[in-house]
C-alpha cells in the first residue's frame, strides 16, 4: 500500500486521540518507514493508553473506522477509509494499555510527533513511539516469528540509532535477544555492538522450542514494549539461575 495512504490514516488517528486527550504511539514497520527506512507495509500498529471499550466508543463507525470483530481484550483492529464504499481500507491494529491482566503503563514511554504527508489530507502529523521502544517491539517480534523483515528492521534501527540504543540496552529483554539470535544468527554482532551479553542471552533460550508459539498471548506486545528495565533484569536473573 502507498505510504501516503497510510499517512492519511495516521493523521486521523492523531486528530482523534489528541482531541480525546488519550496518549498513543505508532510503532512497527510503518513507523520505520516514516523514520526513513526502506520499508513497505499494509498496516499501522499503535499502542494506546486506553481500554478496548474506550477505543471502540471513540472510533467505531466514526471518522472512517470500522472494527474487525475479535474477542481479545488487549487488542482491537479497525479498517479505515475516507472513501465512499470504504475502498482501499487501511488496517489499523491497536494494542490497549488497559485490559483485565494489564500490569504495564505508557505513562513514562517517550513519544515523538513527526510530520507526514497524506494522499487526501496533505501535510499533517502523527505520534510515534521513541525509536528505542520501536526497537523493543521489533526485537520481540523477531524472537516470536519467522519473518525476514523483522531482522532487516532491527538492522536498520541499529544503524540509524546505535548510540541511543546502546545507552538504553537495559530496556531490552535478554530472552527476546536470545530468541531473535536463535532465529537469525546473523544478528549476534548487532547485539554485541549494543553491549548486550549475547552468551547470557543464548543461555536463556537453551532448549526452547521455537515452534511453540512463545509469547503470543494476551498482553505480550504490551510487555515487550512497556515493561520497565527492572522487570527484565529480574526475569533475566531468574532464567540464568535456572540454566
Amino acid at each position: 500500500m502507498r505510504q501516503n495512504r497510510l499517512n492519511d490514516a495516521a493523521i486521523v488517528l492523531q486528530r482523534v486521540f489528541s482531541q480525546a486527550g488519550i496518549k498513543f504511539g505508532i510503532f512497527g514497520g510503518y513507523a520505520i518507514g516514516v523514520l526513513g527506512g526502506f520499508r513497505e507495509t499494509k498496516d499501522i500498529d499503535c499502542m494506546v493508553a486506553a481500554s478496548k471499550n474506550e477505543v471502540l466508543k471513540l472510533l467505531q463507525r466514526k471518522d472512517g473506522f470500522i472494527a474487525v470483530p475479535q474477542k481479545r481484550q488487549d487488542y482491537i483492529a479497525f479498517l479505515w477509509s475516507n472513501r465512499h464504499g470504504k475502498e482501499y481500507p487501511v488496517l489499523v491494529e491497536i494494542f490497549c494499555e488497559t485490559f483485565p491482566e494489564a500490569v504495564f503503563s505508557m505513562g513514562k514511554v517517550p513519544t515523538v510527533t513527526l510530520p507526514i504527508v497524506g494522499q487526501a489530507f496533505g501535510a499533517g502529523q502523527s505520534t510515534f513511539l521513541d525509536p528505542v521502544y520501536i526497537f523493543r517491539g521489533k526485537l520481540q517480534a523477531a524472537g516470536q516469528r519467522g519473518r525476514y523483515h523483522d531482522a532487516a528492521d532491527l538492522r536498520w534501527l541499529e544503524q540509524r540509532f546505535r548510540k541511543s540504543l546502546r545507552q538504553s540496552k537495559c530496556l531490552f529483554n535478554i530472552q527476546d535477544v536470545g530468541l531473535a539470535m536463535a532465529r537469525y544468527p546473523e544478528l549476534e554482532p548487532l547485539f554485541e555492538r549494543l553491549g548486550i551479553n549475547t552468551l547470557a542471552a543464548s543461555l536463556t533460550v537453551d532448549g526452547l522450542d521455537l515452534k511453540a508459539g512463545l509469547g503470543c498471548g494476551v498482553g505480550n506486545v504490551q510487555k515487550g514494549i512497556l515493561a520497565p528495565a527492572n522487570f527484565f533484569r529480574l526475569a533475566s536473573a531468574l532464567l540464568l539461575m535456572i540454566h
